[in-house]
């Protein structure tokens, strides 16, 4: 569907007056004031991040575990490494 189509509505002529609604954007408008923009999706863009630090460090905790005996603690500080790469690649990229 187009991006300029807000609603497709399905009008019944047999005289019954009933109406359906095939098609309804669902898209609404971010409520934030033009100068709070940039520091909103500063914000969001931080909370990615943070995000995917924490789900590579999880991912990255249980594959040590599955390696070896106490592996979390051997392969920590790799670990934090590989999820601090993966959330500075969410923060830097646009």
């Amino acid at each position: 569907m187009a991006s300029f189509v807000k609603r497709v509505t399905l009008v019944d002529l047999s005289g019954s007056g009933t109406t359906t609604v095939l098609f309804s954007s669902k898209k609404k408008k971010r409520k934030v004031s033009r100068w709070l923009q940039p520091v909103e999706r500063g914000d969001r863009r931080f909370a990615q991040a943070v995000q995917a630090f924490g789900e590579k460090l999880v991912s990255g905790h249980e594959k040590s575990n599955r390696k070896r005996r106490n592996g979390w603690l051997r392969d920590g500080n790799s670990n934090v490494m590989r999820a601090n790469r993966a959330a500075l690649k969410k923060l830097t990229r646009m």
